[in-house]
């Protein structure tokens, strides 16, 4: 009885071993957001070169980097959120997330499915973002190559409609 007890607790606090992987994925957001600034200081020289030079490359290379800012810092929020999750799933309910006046019903993680689904969402526009990048870059030479760039936009649309939140 007094060794199940024993293990049962040594069971019970290993969860707090959750930790480290917050602690990592919050460490990993800071990186990704400093990079996502970085992208940002790149995004203003080539928005200057753009306006000195009106050059069509210029601008295309702003739109591009304009795109990577948006991935870069959705990839940060899947990690907070990620963070976010694992802490209320594991270690304890964010009173903070829970008292805030802004939202904070959008980072309260009740359940793996509830942490699957936010991620799903976030990935999901990560991917949108990156598939519209490749568009950007293509030159369709025939139309059936536009018929499936056409394609891919009702595929998306579609899906977007499928992770929509049935209230």
């Amino acid at each position: 009885m007094i060794m199940r007890q024993g293990f049962e607790r040594f069971l019970w606090s290993s969860r707090l071993s959750v930790m480290i992987g917050v602690f990592a994925c919050v460490l990993a957001a800071f990186v990704v957001f400093v990079m996502g600034v970085k992208d940002v200081v790149h995004m203003v020289a080539l928005l200057w070169d753009y306006v000195l030079t009106g050059s069509y490359e210029v601008r295309n290379d702003l739109v591009m980097v304009v795109v990577e800012i948006l991935d870069t810092f959705l990839l940060g929020s899947v990690l907070l959120i990620f963070a976010f999750g694992l802490y209320e799933l594991f270690i304890s309910n964010l009173q903070a997330a829970e008292d805030s006046v802004a939202g904070g019903k959008i980072l309260v993680i009740s359940s793996i499915d509830s942490l699957k689904s936010k991620l799903g969402k976030v990935i999901l526009m990560m991917l949108i973002i990156k598939v519209f990048s490749y568009f950007t870059e293509m030159k369709p030479t025939s139309m059936l190559e536009l018929l499936y760039m056409g394609v891919i936009v009702v595929l998306i649309a579609l899906a977007l409609m499928l992770s929509k939140d049935k209230k």
